[in-house]
């Protein structure tokens, strides 16, 4: 099955014909006798660049009609009849029906023909049509029928005909059309939802990540005038910003003592504190009066249960990496050094350091400033006398006081008991580059072999754009996977933008379950990614080797996968975006290499971490990213829910027998999951439940260390895992791993890559460079 599978297949279900699926039915079968399917789900859309310039494929005359209101609830309504629609809100979905295009059909005109190319999705207003299928009538649609939606996702051949019977008018939108005006609607949202939230003390402490995912859940709702928002007594459940109109704040009397204006708030302390009432009444005092609204048990689910401690997490996080000690410490040894802080709130004028205490402790100051005895003053967010924790001052106590002249919050690590059992930092550093320094060495030494010495040995694989051989150069012992992309799929495709940024994102991997990377070559005719070579096999083959999976297992399995989500998401700011068990390898130890990094993005840099492309692989793909709505990190979290309900269960939770994307769509965005009978472990349901939730915002939980501290995981040694001390489920078999001695063979043969290459692609049409790859090519 090649690549562009997904791309080749469309549905008749978009011309509402229905299409019976056959599906086996897990719940029936007991794990002993679970089948998976064989066949690999190969990706559906790849990025290409976009020329800005709308193809369409329809014919159909233009018309013109000023729209009025009833048009645009005519449209509406019949957007909510159609998927692609579903999750969007009335005032987005007016906003898109103002950028559809009136048409006309007359009797015996063909509007979509099959076979023929998508772009457009249409309402039909008036009239008749016909849908055909191998020219067999199967359906007549009439007025509010809408045609055509996939063409709204990407271009597949159009599966039926769709002739005018009588005159008709229609309403259209072409995809082009539709994803930029979906894409201006959710970026002007998000930009307003955020800078609403700047003007928000509270949310001043979150980090950018956390500020995107509250804004992202904000739900913005109307008032009339005099109309009650919060009553005096009721539980405070809700924090309120305003956006537009006024607010009148009442007391007991129902006297108004206060107004609020747009961009104030009121409401924080339900976002702070258990069981907290209202002490006043705020109403409406204008008409149409907006609000965005927040609820506790919504920042809850994306930041965690105690969302000052989170807010003071970050601080210290913060206050870690701009310190001289700590900065260059990974996140992983900062995140363990802060798993032991406790925040201390102390009284005004009190000592936070007194003078002759035995060093060792690691002060943040919170909230609050603190100054000496000279009055010189270290300000919040900072660590208070960091020198007196490095190992070359061997200080033993501490020879000023330090007091907070105002009531604070002070955070404190027993970092003497943490560098006793994990190490200094300095240590930790110095063990950190020398190792680094050796990697570095073997690296320059791999830069500067010419692609003239590297010797073919065996071919791996092909895939739609080139193949993978495995090779090594004369003199180095070390083993190597090279992986080529023609020229002419590069042109034909459109895709300079999307190698430039594989290569981008493969230099910056150094973690132990994602593939390593060397350097990149190019010829006339080719550019080639040199990178580690995985000897082992495709998850997509292990778990068909074991069968269903034990708890274990499919820990082993689910916890490399976070990890290597967390790396590329708060470490390089990178979205995967095709996270399936057909990208990632098992090596000869057992244990998962992520591969593959031409569907991944960068939000480095970027103001906005969301993108509206659709990519990926159907099966795989989260809500968001099927919507059009935009989406970021948390899309990686849903495939990785996909793939540990399939290791568990057997199947996929959404379109398992399904090879039409329409159908797929469908079930993952409108049904709930449902599990076969034998699966009865209620916690890994639960953690499948929070990966897969509707809601992108709310499957972290907060951060990589709930997910990682969810009650499925409690038995589980992440430690061990980190250090590849844990016995693997599987190591993939001797068959899969060429000998020392076959190699030896193959050597003495000295058959260049290039020469293997030249024979295997001899009589395929190829595509010299031109001055104008100089434009891309530049970068390898």
């Amino acid at each position: 099955m090649d690549q562009n599978h997904w791309i080749q297949k469309s549905s008749v279900q978009e011309f509402g014909i229905d299409k019976s699926v056959q599906q086996q039915q897990l719940q029936g079968q007991p794990p002993a006798s679970l089948i998976r399917r064989v066949s690999k789900r190969n990706i559906g859309i790849r990025p290409t660049q976009e020329s800005g310039v709308a193809q369409i494929f329809e014919t159909f005359h233009p018309e013109q009609k000023t729209q009025s209101l009833d048009d645009i609830k005519f449209i509406i309504k019949c957007f909510q009849s159609h998927f692609v629609f579903s999750s969007m809100t009335d005032t987005q979905l007016t906003q898109l029906a103002h950028s559809m295009f009136y048409c006309k059909l007359q009797v015996g005109e063909s509007i979509i023909k099959q076979g023929d190319g998508a772009s457009s999705f249409f309402i039909l207003e008036k009239g008749k049509i016909n849908v055909l299928v191998d020219n067999v009538p199967r359906k007549e649609l009439t007025s509010g029928f809408g045609f055509g939606e996939l063409a709204l996702l990407y271009n597949a051949p159009r599966s039926a005909t769709c002739m005018a019977v009588e005159e008709c008018f229609l309403w259209g939108i072409d995809r082009h059309t539709f994803r930029k005006s979906v894409e201006t609607i959710m970026r002007s949202e998000q930009e307003k939802n955020r800078k609403y939230l700047e003007s928000v003390k509270f949310f001043n402490q979150l980090t950018r990540e956390q500020k995107d995912a509250v804004a992202g859940v904000l739900i913005s709702q109307k008032f009339n005038q005099g109309e009650v928002i919060v009553n005096e007594g009721d539980q405070a459940s809700s924090f309120y910003i305003i956006v537009e109109g006024q607010c009148g704040v009442f007391n007991k009397d129902g006297q108004q003592i206060a107004v609020l204006n747009p961009s104030d708030s009121f409401g924080e302390s339900a976002l702070k504190h258990e069981n907290q009432v209202r002490m006043m009444t705020i109403k409406a005092v204008q008409k149409d009066t907006k609000v965005l609204a927040l609820g506790k048990d919504m920042i809850q689910q994306i930041l965690g249960d105690q969302v000052q401690s989170i807010i003071y997490k970050n601080i210290c996080k913060w206050a870690l990496n701009s310190s001289k000690l700590f900065s260059k410490t990974q996140s992983t040894y900062q995140d363990k050094l802060l798993e032991g802080v406790q925040i201390k709130k102390f009284a005004a004028n009190s000592k936070v350091i007194t003078k002759g205490d035995k060093v060792g402790q690691l002060v943040i100051l919170l909230d609050v400033d603190a100054v000496d005895e000279n009055k010189a003053k270290a300000l919040k967010g900072s660590i208070l006398v960091e020198d007196t924790l490095q190992d070359k001052l061997q200080c033993t106590s501490h020879v000023k006081t330090y007091t907070v002249e105002v009531e604070g919050h002070v955070a404190i690590i027993d970092y003497e008991s943490f560098r006793n059992a994990q190490g200094s930092v300095e240590k930790i550093q110095q063990g950190k580059a020398q190792q680094s320094e050796k990697a570095n060495a073997f690296e320059e030494q791999i830069k500067s072999q010419p692609f003239k010495n590297l010797i073919y040995l065996n071919k791996l694989g092909s895939g739609q754009f080139g193949s993978v051989y495995l090779c090594k150069f004369k003199d180095l012992e070390t083993l190597f996977a090279l992986k080529y992309v023609t020229r002419a799929h590069v042109q034909q495709f459109g895709i300079q933008k999307h190698i430039q940024q594989e290569k981008a994102v493969l230099e910056l991997m150094d973690h132990p379950f994602i593939l390593k990377f060397y350097r990149s070559y190019k010829d006339n005719e080719n550019i080639y990614f040199l990178t580690e070579y995985i000897p082992g096999m495709e998850l997509f083959d292990a778990i068909r080797v074991i069968g269903l999976l034990s708890k274990y297992d499919a820990q082993f399995y689910a916890a490399q996968m976070l990890l290597q989500m967390e790396y590329l998401h708060t470490q390089h700011s990178i979205v995967y975006r095709d996270i399936k068990p057909e990208n990632i390898m098992v090596d000869d130890k057992g244990f998962l290499k992520l591969i593959d990094m031409g569907t991944a993005k960068s939000f480095k840099n970027q103001q906005s971490t969301k993108t509206f492309t659709i990519i990926g692989t159907p099966h795989y793909m989260a809500p968001e990213v099927i919507s059009g709505k935009g989406y970021g990190y948390f899309a990686d979290l849903w495939s990785v829910g996909v793939c540990l309900y399939e290791f568990i269960c057997g199947g996929l939770p959404f379109g398992e027998e399904a090879e039409d994307p329409f159908e797929i769509y469908k079930e993952i965005i409108k049904k709930p999951i449902s599990y076969p009978h034998f699966m009865s472990d209620k916690s890994a349901k639960t953690f499948i439940e929070q990966l897969m939730n509707k809601i992108p915002e709310v499957r972290l939980g907060g951060s990589y260390n709930t997910l990682k501290s969810h009650a499925w995981f409690k038995d589980f040694d992440w430690e061990k895992l980190l250090v590849k001390q844990l016995k693997a489920p599987l190591l993939p078999g001797k068959d899969k791993i060429m000998t020392p001695a076959q190699i030896q063979s193959v050597l003495q043969r000295g058959i260049s890559v290039h020469d293997q290459i030249q024979k295997d692609t001899q009589g395929q049409k190829k595509v010299l460079a031109s001055a104008k790859d100089a434009e891309w090519d530049s970068a390898f």
